[in-house]
């Protein structure tokens, strides 16, 4: 345990030495420099500036189209259609609906005509999708 507080402390000292006499080298590089004047002109749009403008309005467009897609996809996905079949083996008897797959939520669902319809864990359910 000593020996991590010495280490650690040794760390911190070492920096601090270090920080210090990297300042006093630019203190001393500083005073040494002559200053020069530089004049800049303003230039007109170059052909750099131009490519620069037109990649980041294709990366902008690209971006869109593919959230928009995406978004698409998605809204096609949630909204495909399911005949769904319930079989209960104590009985035999079989129930058949339809819902859209943003519907289904484990062994519940809501049909397309609003029904709510939850199912045991006794029930089978099989999906087949409506082409």
């Amino acid at each position: 345990m000593l020996t991590k507080i010495l280490i650690t402390v040794l760390i911190i000292v070492g920096a601090v030495v270090f920080i210090r006499y990297k300042k006093s080298l630019d203190q001393q590089s500083i005073g040494s420099k002559t200053t020069h004047t530089i004049t800049i002109q303003p230039e007109s749009e170059s052909e750099s500036q131009a490519n620069i403008k037109f990649i980041a309005i294709g990366v902008l467009s690209l971006t869109l189209l593919t959230g928009t897609v995406m978004l698409f996809l998605d809204w096609r996905d949630d909204h495909r259609l399911y005949d769904i079949k319930i079989v209960n083996p104590q009985t035999g008897g079989i129930d058949h609906y339809q819902a859209y797959k943003k519907d289904l939520r484990g062994r519940t669902f809501t049909s397309i005509t609003g029904q709510q319809v939850a199912v045991s864990e006794l029930e089978r359910l099989e999906f087949k999708e409506v082409e």
